[in-house]
């Protein structure tokens, strides 16, 4: 394919993309997250051709995870020069994800995820713009949609990588392969910055995607990322009824709100479907919590027993402060002020 031809085909996808999921509205001011890397890159590219027929006004967000060295201010220089090549706002922080690990107690990629997420809405809040562009892609979604399998995830994880996320993230290039956006970046002649951290396959993302999936393709699905990215769709759609389902049960179910802990009726809960009482107490917890991270869906069967099946027992702990607590009418999710096993150390201490 010409080199025209294939820019247009990619441009006229990104914005197929954009109306199908409703990303854009006219006037938006959209910060775009760019690590230098290819995805944000030819992220950027297709916001800028969209610029105009939206009336956009675009800025763009890096932020030095410090994991790199000199790599890492190699990008942050380059994220800045194509900053300053397309006249755009530039706002740069830099972050030692490793020591935000080590104090959190959190992998790097989690650490990394935390900060990177921290400082686009600080950034967004703090000069007006209503939305933040992430440069995520199909394959992205597919690796993701693996990761969370072999995890054991509920269809929840298995829905993937929303394409809009609280009307407030959006990923243009979710429908774009990584190798659609590599032709592209060529046929722009636009350079763009490789991190060799994404070789290592020590994190689990890697190995799946140098490993599992090369695998997969060549033995049982040469089309296993459409595949995958397909189920991650169809669970989605249903996962989006579903909640708006559990919504009316949430408030049905709920005694009592408050800012550290939420209470519901036993009595009205037990009456549902089990698969609605997951959805309501991750709701719950969620509210509790503010995400819903490391909540597995072997925590949620735990849950369910310990609610509803087990006579022994007052409390459950749960990951993130959070502790569930069960009477005779009501269950509780409560997050705790402090660590929950220097809590128990200290009642420990009292009954000694």
């Amino acid at each position: 394919m010409e080199k025209a031809a294939l820019k247009k085909k990619f441009h006229r996808s990104v914005a197929s993309t954009v109306r199908e999921f409703n990303m854009l509205e006219s006037k938006d001011s959209i910060l775009v997250a760019v690590s230098g890397g290819p995805d944000s890159v030819a992220l950027l590219l297709s916001l800028l051709h969209l610029k105009q027929a939206h009336d956009l006004s675009i800025g763009i967000a890096h932020l030095n995870h410090r994991l790199r060295g000199e790599d890492a201010l190699k990008d942050e220089e380059f994220v800045r020069d194509l900053a300053e090549h397309f006249s755009l706002p530039f706002f740069c922080e830099q972050e030692d994800v490793a020591a935000y690990a080590g104090r959190h107690r959190l992998s790097v990629e989690e650490a990394g995820r935390e900060v990177r997420y921290d400082f686009f809405s600080r950034t967004a809040n703090h000069h007006g713009y209503d939305k933040i562009a992430l440069g995520h892609n199909k394959n992205d979604n597919a690796e993701l949609v693996l990761m969370n399998l072999l995890r054991g995830s509920g269809p929840k994880g298995l829905s993937g990588i929303p394409p809009v996320r609280d009307h407030h993230y959006i990923r243009p290039l979710i429908r774009m392969t990584k190798q659609e956006i590599l032709d592209f970046l060529e046929a722009e002649g636009q350079t763009f910055r490789m991190d060799g951290s994404n070789t290592d396959t020590a994190y689990i993302r890697n190995a799946i995607r140098l490993r599992l999936i090369p695998v997969l393709e060549s033995e049982f699905n040469p089309d296993i990322v459409d595949a995958l990215d397909r189920l991650s769709h169809i669970l989605r759609q249903e996962e989006d009824y579903l909640d708006a389902e559990a919504e009316k049960y949430f408030q049905a179910c709920l005694i009592e709100k408050q800012t550290a802990f939420l209470s519901f009726s036993k009595k009205k809960l037990s009456k549902l479907h089990p698969a609605l009482v997951n959805r309501v107490i991750r709701k719950g917890i969620g509210m509790m919590k503010t995400d819903l991270r490391r909540i597995t869906l072997g925590h949620m069967n735990d849950i369910l027993e310990f609610c509803f099946q087990r006579a022994s027992g007052n409390s459950l702990d749960l990951p993130g402060r959070i502790r569930i607590y069960k009477k005779k009418d009501a269950i509780i999710i409560k997050k705790e002020a402090g660590p929950l096993r220097e809590m128990g150390k200290e009642r420990k201490s009292r009954r000694s």
